[in-house]
């Protein structure tokens, strides 16, 4: 075999594990960014060039590699790093107006400036994104396959903007387009528990297999999860060739996607598995549920049961057998010798009869996959700082968390590279 196109095995924590510098350098190696260079350079034209272009997106990448909460931090850190300096192209040098450099290390003043100028570029910074995310899809074996969606809050640590009270409504130091939210956890004795917000709210799609990003939107933290989720889609759907949608046949989320409607709409106009789990809204009192038609029933977990005895309450459960796509229902039978089919359609009841029948083994190892986007929002808040941060407006939170997947695709693309490269020596 002389030519390898897909590999097989990923785990980002082989990213982890690597050094600051390590990761830096395969990141600058791999980074498809030219474009988006080209273009801030355009607008420059000819004016002051102490800091070029190129050197600027190299501080601001390696900030969000290093994992500093701000800019000070990162400055401090240029300070007494020559490596880091060199790698991102910081030198002793003259320049053409100010004669001897007056900062080795940019002024705090020049990133902000520079990320202003960033700000305005999405779409460029977008298709850097999309690069990185079709590579995915071309080199790792199953990649989108199955997929898991979550909302993750970015609390903002300004002060609320109150327009009423304010001097000054250009007033940055305070949060002008953050919304309050509450969460909802939904516990499984029946009771809830409340949780409160103030900031934005990111919405991701990610692969759940190696827990890379696939797709992100950032909204204020009151809009809502389901309604962003069929936003996702539509845009992925829209953009195929990109996204591959049709790849996609498993959609893992929390209780706070469950919807009957949504379920049927992600089989019947997707062909997508919805594996969601349940909010429990039955009165304490209703267990079972007749099927018409039939002498059986179910309850709020999936589980369908023979009727043996109405009055005496006594109830067989059955044994699932697969579903039954022609006819769009769930097949079940008894545990004892027998060949009668039971047959639950999924018109049943589409909250809780999905394709993959919740009291399945199938159904509860895929739901375990959803795990891979809680530990995606691990890295977001633990290696990139965003629990503890000084990002202000959705403009900018946007534009952070996009350079954040930027990174941790391109890395990832970078070490596939190499493990490639190792695998075709091997064969050779």
């Amino acid at each position: 075999m002389n030519n390898i196109s897909q590999i097989s095995i990923f785990d980002y924590r082989e990213i982890e594990n690597l050094g600051d510098l390590e990761r830096l350098k395969i990141f600058f190696e791999n980074i498809e960014d030219d474009k988006l260079c080209e273009t801030l350079e355009k607008e420059r034209k000819n004016g002051r060039n102490d800091y070029p272009v190129r050197t600027m997106l190299n501080l601001i990448y390696a900030m969000k590699i290093f994992g500093h909460r701000s800019i000070e931090s990162f400055r401090r850190e240029l300070s007494r790093n020559s490596q880091l300096r060199i790698a991102c192209g910081l030198s002793e040098g003259k320049y053409k107006y100010c004669g001897e450099r007056k900062h080795l290390v940019p002024p705090a003043r020049v990133f902000t400036g520079f990320l202003n100028k960033l700000k305005k570029h999405e779409k460029e910074i977008e298709e850097i994104k999309e690069k990185d995310i079709k590579f995915m899809y071309e080199n790792l074996e199953g990649f989108g396959e199955d997929c898991a969606v979550d909302g993750k809050y970015l609390d903002t640590y300004a002060n609320q903007f109150h327009k009423s009270k304010a001097k000054k409504e250009n007033d940055k130091r305070a949060e002008h387009e953050a919304t309050s939210s509450c969460k909802t956890y939904y516990m499984k004795d029946g009771s809830r528990k409340n949780e409160w917000h103030y900031g934005f709210r990111a919405h991701i799609i990610c692969d759940a297999k190696y827990g890379l990003p696939i797709k992100s939107k950032v909204t204020p933290a009151n809009n809502s999860e389901q309604t962003e989720l069929d936003n996702m889609l539509k845009e992925m759907d829209k953009d195929e060739e990109k996204y591959k949608l049709e790849k996609m046949q498993n959609l893992m989320g929390d209780a706070g996607y469950e919807s009957g409607v949504r379920n049927k709409k992600l089989k019947e106009e997707y062909n997508i598995n919805a594996i969601i789990d349940l909010k429990h809204i039955w009165d304490k009192e209703e267990k079972y549920k007749e099927i018409e038609n039939q002498m059986i029933a179910y309850n709020e977990e999936g589980e369908v049961f023979l009727i043996i005895d109405i009055e005496k309450q006594e109830y067989e459960k059955l044994k699932y057998l697969g579903y039954d796509k022609e006819n769009e229902a769930l097949r079940y039978g008894r545990y004892t010798k027998g060949k009668k089919i039971y047959r639950v359609p999924l018109s049943t009841d589409y909250r809780i009869f999905v394709p993959v029948a919740r009291d399945s083994k199938k159904f509860k190892k895929k739901y375990k996959m959803r795990t891979e986007i809680e530990r995606l929002n691990g890295r977001i808040d633990r290696d990139y700082m965003f629990n503890d941060h000084f990002i202000r407006g959705k403009e900018k939170m946007e534009l952070m968390l996009n350079l954040t997947f930027i990174v941790m695709l391109t890395i990832a693309k970078g070490h596939i590279k190499n493990k490639q490269k190792n695998i075709r020596s091997l064969v050779a």
